[in-house]
């Protein structure tokens, strides 16, 4: 999926356990089988670069990078914390812990950060991009198994800005 986003721009945006099948272990060669495209969004160049860059800010804890590429993606809220800002990108798009959500359930915490900083604008063409990375950790905590996502994707981030370079 961080293949999708980053590098093609177009992405099924609800990777959810039925819509991942494991195909052809009986031939012992097994594939992965992604179906259901019923929810496909596609990023223009500008939005999936601006992504990548997000998400190489995630992976290295940028801060300062994360509330900029934030700003930059439209996000605004009614006092623009910063600190509020970085929770909602960590959750959003990159990870959620019981030391980064308080212990909270990740809707309760998203409502908490609202709360202390209502949003009035979020991104829309990174909506789904939020929905793959919320959905996808789901099922790395259902195996026990957390993740971040940012770090999973940096390479593939970093790479898609270097070939960008090279164009």
């Amino acid at each position: 999926h961080g293949h999708q986003i980053l590098v093609d721009g177009c992405f099924n945006g609800d990777p959810h356990p039925g819509n991942i099948l494991l195909l052809g272990v009986e031939e012992g060669k097994p594939q992965l089988g992604l179906i259901d495209y019923g929810q496909v969004k596609v990023l223009t160049k500008e939005e999936r670069l601006l992504f990548c860059k997000m998400i190489i800010a995630l992976a290295d804890d940028d801060k300062g990078q994360i509330c900029n590429l934030l700003k930059e993606a439209g996000y605004v809220s009614k006092k623009m914390d910063s600190e509020i800002m970085y929770k909602f990108a960590r959750v959003a798009y990159d990870e959620d812990n019981e030391e980064l959500t308080e212990g909270k359930h990740i809707q309760l915490f998203m409502d908490q950060l609202h709360a202390e900083d209502p949003v009035e604008h979020l991104p829309q063409q990174y909506i789904m991009a939020s929905r793959v990375s919320i959905l996808l950790r789901g099922l790395g905590h259902a195996v026990h198994q957390s993740r971040s996502v940012a770090k999973a994707w940096k390479p593939i981030a970093e790479k898609a800005l270097k070939d960008e370079e090279g164009r």
